[in-house]
């Protein structure tokens, strides 16, 4: 390792950067020096350096008078320190991956590090020992006064025995607290964890404490998550590494490139109470955010990215403080006042144990009457406690706060945990899916297994079961009309623009002796107020599992789309306008115009008119509920859920007796 070199007395030469002052300034600014002292360090790793070290020279009174950054690194030749200093960006790391000589990953590639150091100082002086044919040595001087001028000593023979470069900060900022050994040591712990974890023979130093994220580490957890999808369609490989500490240290979540190098920091962002961490992301994605100026924007993709990394930050503490609540867990099984029994099977039941794992422990934690209680009161109060996580996760909070009586700093992390954490959310969404799953399985049961479907009604159970479940049609309906006529269908559509006025004359669905349609069901998709985009109205014709979709059968629904498009009052609401024939089956001529070459399958007629657009389809059951199973997909999956007839037509029967003919599967 180098030390000082000596001034030079040889006439210097000087570089100015090309650049506009106000830009050289946003380069030299820093939320905390201790971020530009972090600069100099990995310019020094960058060269190859196996040991960093950080000095620091006080005055009397104990402030910091300089800062000394030296490393044991290739040191940096002449001609390529007078190209790269002259010059913003274009670095010669900018097109490659590894160092030179040790091929460890590169950190810096827009030569935008060295003027982070005058966020620590005003005076600052690079000393440099290069093998050139023999060892060579130079210095490099800057001011805070002139930041884009950076005045060189001209190479001469040296003395040293090794390469290496000498970082000299003088006049150090006045705001000095993150510089202090403590405070910096933690920042740089958080800052190179990855970077010293992944290259064990480096070492780093600062005010004479070796900087040793390992030692301090109590448990690293490493997650590939899903690939994400940006708004313009692409996908990008994410990662997750989550540090914590044997010792309270500051929680922080950093932005990282591919490699772990940090681009930003932010605060963590999620409650994790009796946990110090800090977590990493990694994306060649933030390297792009960070290129384009859009890392800091916590909108658009990078909020969508922050919303997904947190939540798994909330499930791995939640999955921790389960870890260490198993063996208070045994003890309560051996006690017989666990209110589960067995394993948790799906991924519904094992969050709803972790959850209650997690406030019961609290409970024998911080309630001392809990444990000298009566086995048969802890087991009452453990009851209630399942009844509300199962029930609702929120309801826990009234539990233990009204009922139990845990300290109010106690309640407040676990209300915490209990409601940001998204934990109710997540067990009632888990409950939906699985619900829903569980119903396409009975309706598919009922609409195709040949003695429920002899006996499934059209108008009292179909349609009425349909209708309570008009999620299946896509979540973006609502149920706008329930077997209504043609009128009642106007007075609704027109209730956006003029709620007080009532249709006095019929809407007539053919010829005006004929009495209005009475149509099935109408689904809405309503938009924001002012967005400009037309509404969009589903209308859906159903048939009897045992009736095929016919040409009949699209006559009358084609009478439905014509008496809608000849009343100009249903134009006074820009609106498209989708019917549906909806049955088992397709008799020949229908499936001869559902299926034709130029269009869509099932798409029957397409056009435009004054009011929107109109087009007329038929579907069959089958591609419904296929289409509506592909939407759950992803969380079936996950959940590990298998929905099967039996099970299903028991969620129909038990939710709507009257709707569902007790035709059982055997």
């Amino acid at each position: 390792m180098i030390g000082i070199v000596p001034e030079s007395p040889i006439a210097m030469d000087s570089v100015t950067v090309e650049v506009q002052n106000d830009h050289i300034d946003r380069l030299a600014s820093a939320k905390k020096p201790i971020l530009g002292v972090a600069e100099l360090i990995w310019n020094g790793f960058d060269a190859d350096a196996r040991n960093v070290s950080v000095t620091l020279v006080r005055r009397e009174l104990n402030s910091i008078d300089s800062i000394e950054v030296v490393d044991d690194g290739t040191g940096m030749s002449y001609s390529e320190a007078k190209t790269g200093f002259g010059k913003l960006g274009g670095s010669w790391k900018e097109h490659e991956a590894l160092t030179k000589f040790e091929h460890r990953l590169l950190h810096g590639k827009l030569g935008q590090g060295r003027f982070r150091a005058f966020a620590v100082a005003d005076n600052v002086k690079w000393q440099s020992v290069y093998d050139e044919d023999g060892l060579k040595e130079y210095t490099i001087r800057a001011a805070a006064g002139n930041k884009r001028t950076f005045n060189f000593d001209p190479p001469v023979a040296s003395k040293r025995v090794a390469t290496g470069t000498v970082v000299t900060l003088s006049n150090v900022v006045s705001h000095q607290a993150s510089l202090d050994e403590d405070k910096a040591v933690a920042e740089l712990t958080r800052l190179f964890a990855l970077y010293l974890r992944q290259y064990p023979s480096v070492t780093l130093a600062y005010g004479g404490t070796r900087v040793d994220p390992v030692a301090l580490e109590d448990n690293v957890a490493e997650y590939n998550l899903d690939d994400f999808q940006t708004e313009d369609g692409r996908t990008h490989k994410v990662s997750l590494a989550i540090v914590e500490w044997r010792v309270p240290l500051e929680r922080a979540l950093y932005l990282c490139d591919a490699n772990g190098f940090t681009l930003r920091e932010l605060p963590a962002g999620i409650k994790a109470p009796g946990f110090d961490f800090t977590a990493y992301v990694r994306s060649a994605l933030l390297s792009e955010m960070a290129e384009n100026g859009t890392i800091d924007v916590e909108l658009g993709d990078l909020g969508k990215l922050l919303e997904i990394i947190r939540e798994r930050l909330r499930q791995h503490f939640l999955e921790r403080e389960a870890e260490k609540s198993a063996s208070v867990v045994e003890q309560w099984k051996q006690d017989e006042i666990y209110p589960y029994e067995g394993e948790p099977i799906t991924f519904i039941e094992q969050t709803e144990r972790q959850v209650f794992d997690v406030v019961a422990a609290n409970v024998d934690a911080y309630l001392p009457e809990f444990k000298v209680a009566k086995p048969k009161n802890r087991k009452l109060i453990f009851s209630l406690l399942k009844v509300a996580v199962e029930s609702n996760p929120s309801l826990a909070r009234r539990v233990i706060q009204d009922l139990i009586g845990l300290p109010r700093e106690r309640q407040e992390e676990l209300a915490e945990l209990l409601e940001r954490t998204s934990l109710s959310a997540m067990i009632n969404a888990s409950r939906i899916v699985a619900n829903r799953l569980e119903v396409l399985a009975g309706l598919d049961y009922l609409l195709y297994n040949k003695p429920a479907k002899q006996v499934f009604k059209e108008r009292t159970q179909l349609h009425r079961l349909v209708a309570e479940h008009t999620w299946i049609f896509g979540e973006e309906f609502s149920l706008v009309n329930d077997d209504e006529n043609l009128t009642n269908v106007l007075r609704s559509h027109l209730k956006h623009v003029s709620p007080s006025e009532d249709v006095t004359d019929p809407v007539f669905c053919g010829n005006e002796s004929d009495e209005d349609g009475v149509v099935d069901i109408v689904l809405g998709k309503e938009l924001p107020r002012g967005s400009g985009e037309p509404r969009h109205k589903l209308v859906i014709e159903l048939k009897r599992p045992t009736q095929k979709i016919d040409s009949d059968v699209l006559t009358q629904v084609r009478k439905y789309a014509v008496a809608i498009e000849k009343d100009a009052r249903f134009a006074t609401v820009p609106t498209h306008w989708t019917f549906w024939a909806v049955s088992n089956d397709m008799a020949e001529d229908a499936k001869m115009e559902a299926n034709q070459d130029d269009r869509p399958m099932g798409l029957v007629i397409a056009r435009s008119s004054k009011m929107g657009t109109v087009s007329i389809w038929a579907k069959t059951w089958a591609q419904i509920i296929e289409q509506s199973r592909d939407r759950l997909r992803f969380f079936e999956q996950k959940l590990e859920y298998t929905a099967t007839h039996d099970s299903g037509f028991k969620t129909l029967r038990a939710a709507h007796a009257k709707f569902v003919p007790n035709v059982p599967p055997k």
